[in-house]
């Protein structure tokens, strides 16, 4: 059972819809990709290729770790990405542990930070973007765990 959140319940229960999930969550993160490497960008081609490099780093390990242990394997959940890792890997059964989870957060969290970084560049998208984040945090979150975190009980 997990804690209640309180006042806040009512938009948690809103946020953690496939639909948020799709527009704060997917859409959100492509469009902070965008605006925080054409701003990397503009200050130089190699920050654009340490953003590259971080995104490229993200996106292997998701796809490796996270996606293939995903309930939503193989469908276009994540606008594709299941999709994607079903034609790249197959589907791995087990749960990710505690090493995994550390490597998942830890790129994720570096992701985020050089992201953030060069979106404060303009403050009005890095005040939008650190709003943003925690937002999209809670729509990637499910009220009964990530799925790639507990081993799979139904096949799909």
């Amino acid at each position: 059972m997990r804690p209640n959140p309180g006042p806040f319940e009512p938009f948690f229960y809103l946020l953690q819809t496939p639909l948020s999930f799709r527009v704060l969550g997917v859409v959100g993160f492509v469009l902070f990709t965008l605006l925080f490497l054409r701003i990397a960008g503009s200050h130089g081609t190699a920050y654009f290729m340490i953003g590259l490099m971080l995104l490229g780093a993200f996106w292997l390990e998701s796809t490796t770790n996270a996606c293939r242990r995903c309930r939503f394997y193989g469908t276009w959940h994540c606008l594709g990405q299941g999709v994607l890792t079903a034609r790249l890997f197959t589907p791995v059964e087990s749960k990710l542990g505690e090493p995994g989870v550390i490597l998942h957060a830890s790129l994720a969290a570096a992701y985020v930070a050089y992201g953030l970084f060069w979106i404060w560049h303009r403050p009005a998208l890095g005040l939008l973007f650190t709003i943003w984040l925690p937002l999209a945090f809670v729509s990637a979150t499910s009220p009964s765990g990530f799925s790639w975190r507990a081993k799979r009980s139904e096949s799909l």
